[in-house]
């Protein structure tokens, strides 16, 4: 919780830090959170202070409409109007500092793109050995298209007991396996799980998302199979194989773009925190140079 006497930059920092690091109230951090939290907060301020007093911020302007586009996003994130004064509030934060404190992070922002802007682009040539020294980067694992019918055992509900579930889809089974195109339509009819809205698609999956027994027999099917029932922890299911996306390296020329503007972003990332640390450093000499 913020002290009264803290300054409105560090109560707006904290009600940031608190949900970004700690998903939780400020009100809600524990003794140890706190520490942290003043410790992380103090040093963003101070950046925050070196970046806005630099020759680079000045002359940035920062519209109202910016304002309120982020404010409206962070609006958005609370289930109602309610929901979010009770935040502000647990906070100590008014609407009117939390506007500030939404225009400092944007100047802050506007700022180090400003420092940055002068990064070379980043050529073809520099993008091209990337992609080859860091080939693990740019495969796409093996994939399966699956959709499922889902029988779940219950033995409070007689139709859900552990016979009467598999006796089920095994109807479902030799009904489907006479007609394939009536997966979608005996999912929507009897499937227990939601994707039953969907005709029991789960989409395109790799393996490690789907429960183990159900991800080893996904992945020994061929496109167009349907599984015998498969019991999983929550009942019987029933996994019908529509696709196979081979493992495979993405071209260089499909990446290419995307790279590009990715290793600048780095590149930036790199100068601003650089211009940051010489920053930093100019204002503790600046004393010791008067002071001589």
């Amino acid at each position: 919780m913020v002290n009264h006497g803290d300054s409105p930059e560090a109560i707006y920092a904290l009600f940031k830090l608190s949900w970004s690091q700690f998903e939780c109230a400020p009100d809600q951090l524990d003794a140890r959170q706190r520490s942290e939290a003043a410790s992380l907060i103090a040093n963003q301020l101070e950046i925050e202070r070196v970046i806005l007093s630099s020759d680079q911020s000045q002359g940035v302007v920062i519209s109202e409409g910016q304002v309120k586009k982020s404010l409206e996003e962070i609006i958005e994130r609370y289930e109602n109007a309610a929901a979010f004064e009770q935040a502000l509030e647990q906070a100590d934060l008014t609407l009117a500092l939390l506007r500030e404190g939404i225009r400092r992070d944007l100047l802050v922002e506007a700022t180090l793109d400003r420092v940055s802007a002068s990064t070379p682009e980043v050529s073809d040539a520099e993008a091209e050995l990337f992609y080859y020294f860091h080939p693990d980067k740019f495969s796409v694992t093996e994939r399966r298209t699956a959709h499922h019918i889902l029988i779940t055992v219950n033995d409070d509900y007689d139709e859900n007991r552990a016979d009467r579930a598999l006796a089920r889809i095994n109807e479902i089974r030799e009904r489907v396996l006479k007609k394939k195109t009536r997966f979608n339509e005996q999912a929507q009819k009897h499937s227990e799980c939601p994707t039953a809205l969907h005709g029991g698609k789960i989409g395109n999956v790799e393996r490690g998302q789907l429960y183990p027994e159900l991800d080893d027999v996904l992945f020994a099917m061929q496109a167009g199979e349907v599984s015998e029932p498969v019991l999983s922890s929550i009942g019987y299911h029933l996994l019908y194989c529509t696709g196979i996306e081979q493992p495979r390296k993405l071209p260089l020329e499909e990446v290419l773009p995307k790279l590009k503007a990715s290793l600048r972003d780095r590149q930036q990332s790199i100068y601003q925190r650089q211009w940051i640390k010489e920053q930093l450093k100019h204002q503790t000499e600046m004393p010791k140079a008067v002071n001589s």
